[in-house]
């Protein structure tokens, strides 16, 4: 696989506000290849790293120490053709209508004049903007200023996109309008790195997804083995004796000090009566499923030593 940008061993700090020469390091150690084509989503906690990891994916930062590649192209002395980032705060000249940005960008993305027109056109209609396309920027929502982010980044046909925290103001239906955008991108060998704290959007698009924690990867995530399955999640008293009494219910799982207990088809009400006939009194109960969230918390809870895992593990 060819790819579209490799990370080794990059790090990166800032002066620290104490100053005397301090740094703080924002990443340690970065290591990770995308490759052309691949949808790669970035989770993790305010203050990870994930917005210094995306501006120096852009060029706009240069690593204090490890390299980065472009295309096959490590550290040429000019950005590749073919990068885009969009942040979550994009700006631009306020005057111009929608349609006259777009055409800008356009022209800077040295779109030949005879198809720029139609391209623009496409653009507007990708991201929804197109009944919007004669009002200026100044008069636009923050959600509608995101697509025209997006839109912008696309008039240039990247081949490598960078999102972010992209999606944050836009409303469920343009979600789905843009997802079904970067779904084709994608498919048209575009790599995209998205970082987001929108977990859904990631669940139906990333190919796998990477946890930033404390600027390292501490994880990585693959959507494809989720198993959906439902869980009544039980805090009791005396997990090992409850464990046994709860035998009959099913699996039983152990989920840090609690225990999961699957729904199977059936109603938390009713699996917490059945908890209560079996003679286990619950302090506290609630319900988890093997999705990204519980994934994703499950890995920041490692890292972070914490000892309560959230993703179910059997109980021996």
């Amino acid at each position: 696989m060819t790819h579209a940008i490799a990370f080794d061993a990059v790090e990166r700090a800032y002066p620290s506000a104490s100053g005397r020469g301090a740094r703080t390091p924002a990443l340690r150690g970065i290591s990770l290849a995308v490759g052309e084509g691949e949808f790669v989503g970035l989770l993790g906690p305010n203050g990870a790293g994930k917005t210094t990891l995306l501006r120096c994916a852009a060029g706009l930062m240069r690593p204090d120490r490890g390299s980065i590649a472009w295309f096959g192209r490590a550290e040429p002395r000019r950005l590749p053709r073919g990068v885009a980032l969009v942040t979550d705060a994009p700006a631009y000249y306020r005057f111009l209508t929608v349609r006259e940005a777009l055409e800008h960008y356009a022209t800077l993305h040295d779109v030949p004049a005879p198809e720029r027109g139609r391209h623009v056109e496409r653009l507007l209609e990708a991201v929804g903007l197109a009944p919007h396309a004669g009002k200026r920027i100044s008069e636009l929502s923050r959600g509608m200023t995101q697509r025209i982010g997006i839109a912008q980044a696309l008039a240039g046909r990247p081949r490598l996109l960078l999102l972010d925290e992209t999606l944050g103001g836009l409303d469920p239906i343009t979600r789905r309008r843009v997802r079904e955008v970067l779904r084709q991108v994608a498919h048209e060998g575009c790599a995209i790195i998205l970082s987001t704290h929108d977990v859904a959007t990631l669940e139906r698009l990333a190919d796998r997804v990477l946890v930033q924690h404390d600027g390292r990867l501490a994880g990585e995530i693959d959507p494809r083995q989720f198993t959906w399955a439902r869980w009544l999640v039980l805090d009791v008293p005396h997990p090992d004796a409850a464990a046994g009494r709860l035998a009959a219910l099913g699996p039983i799982r152990r989920i840090g000090a609690m225990l999961g207990v699957p729904l199977d088809g059936r109603t938390p009400e009713a699996l917490l009566a059945a908890v209560r006939a079996a003679g286990v009194a619950p302090v506290r109960t609630h319900v988890e499923v093997d999705d990204l969230e519980a994934r994703y918390l499950d890995v920041v809870a490692r890292v972070s030593g914490d000892p309560a895992p959230t993703v179910p593990q059997e109980v021996p």
